[in-house]
């Protein structure tokens, strides 16, 4: 049965063409400086002017630290927030995808924290004052535009680790989508991207808690939705419906009210951010290939949900007699759409041997909470590398 929760969601949502013209006097609401954070692409250049104009027409005076990239670190982070201290600036402006959303959520969380921001523990109120922040989304896949999450990767030691900051102070003040924005995204992006999103309605599906009929209604919903407009875009690249729906189900399905009530599983990310960091590999590629690997492993756990997924979301036919060959034959069904959008579904496919795996692993449990990865599948580290092994 459902949980007791408490849902609050301080996020304004502005979503449609040309939404981006917006941003001035949205960000004027909240300050009068801004620092506008993004990955430096070239893609980005014409978005950028208007930005600036928009927000120099509404009398906010404009800095800008451009540079994120893929698992954002956190020596850049460290630059934003002495760009907002020694300017006094009180709002930073995301343009970009998750990367640059993450990043941009932790210099807010950092300029004014009292110690190292990376001691700042997560689940609790952020001790210090957060600056104000909004994004401009670019990229449909992470669903950080509405999520408490901050996702930072420290590059300051021997080894960088990916870490996760949850704090309810983390979400932005308002996000920006348009649809239009999307459109000049390289295909591989859009393809990872796609997988990411169902990553995240599967992280919240595969629950422990009995009877949770909206959440698997709604993710099935998601799951089918992305797997119908990927396709579409991936033709047609300006196709502006498929793209909304895209963008749609990505913040959909890491919108807390989704899953309140729930307990979602995440052993998924919790094992494939060290893949990804260690390789410096793409996100949403490497969920491709490790899902599958931790469905082959954990499905005996919960046949009849199992049994389900794979019948609702790939199309995989019924077997009364043997639930098990359904199973199988839905996972080979997501494979082959994983292959079928250009990505590849075994590391081997992308130069990974097993050299690094106990280390990954290790890294795994090192940032879990309590010791096993995965709030329902709670797998051990010798778990997970067995896992790994699968997606070989």
């Amino acid at each position: 049965m459902l949980e007791n929760f408490i849902y609050t969601y301080p996020t304004t949502m502005i979503f449609g063409k040309d939404t981006d013209m917006e941003v001035g006097a949205q960000v004027k609401k909240y300050s009068d400086k801004c620092l506008i954070h993004h990955d430096g692409g070239a893609y980005l250049e014409a978005l950028i002017k208007r930005v600036k104009k928009s927000l120099e027409d509404a009398g906010v005076e404009v800095f800008e630290l451009g540079g994120v990239r893929p698992n954002p670190k956190l020596s850049l982070m460290r630059e934003g927030m002495k760009i907002c201290r020694d300017n006094e600036i009180n709002f930073v402006l995301a343009i970009g995808g998750g990367s640059v959303m993450d990043s941009t959520k932790f210099i807010a969380l950092g300029t004014h924290y009292d110690g190292d921001p990376w001691d700042c523990p997560s689940f609790a109120p952020v001790p210090s004052e957060v600056l104000s922040h909004g994004c401009i989304c670019t990229l449909p896949g992470t669903g950080s535009e509405v999520s408490n999450c901050s996702m930072v990767v420290n590059d300051e030691g021997e080894f960088e680790v990916k870490h996760s900051f949850f704090a309810d102070e983390l979400r932005f003040n308002f996000c920006i989508i348009n649809p239009e924005l999307t459109y000049s995204l390289p295909a591989k992006q859009t393809a990872s991207g796609a997988v990411d999103i169902i990553s995240h309605f599967m992280e919240s599906y595969f629950t422990s808690t009995i009877d949770a009929e909206m959440l698997m209604g709604i993710a099935e919903t998601g799951i089918n939705n992305v797997k119908k407009n990927v396709k579409i875009v991936l033709e047609n690249p300006k196709d502006y419906t498929a793209r909304a729906n895209m963008l749609q189900a990505a913040y959909y399905a890491m919108d807390g009210a989704m899953y309140a009530g729930t307990t979602s599983d995440w052993a998924v990310h919790g094992f494939e951010n060290p893949m990804t960091v260690t390789y410096h590999s793409t996100h949403g590629l490497m969920l491709g290939i490790m899902t599958p690997a931790w469905m082959k492993y954990v499905y005996k756990r919960n046949i009849p949900l199992f049994t389900r997924f794979c019948v609702n979301c790939f199309g995989a036919q019924m077997d009364y007699m043997n639930p098990e060959l359904t199973i199988k034959e839905g996972i080979a069904n997501f494979e082959s759409f994983v292959q079928s959008l250009g990505l590849p579904t075994r590391l081997s496919e992308i130069d990974i041997d097993d050299s690094k795996f106990d280390f990954c692993a290790q890294t795994a449990v090192d940032n879990s909470f309590g010791g096993k990865v995965g709030m329902v599948s709670q797998l051990s580290k010798e778990e997970i590398i067995k896992i790994y092994k699968l997606a070989l």
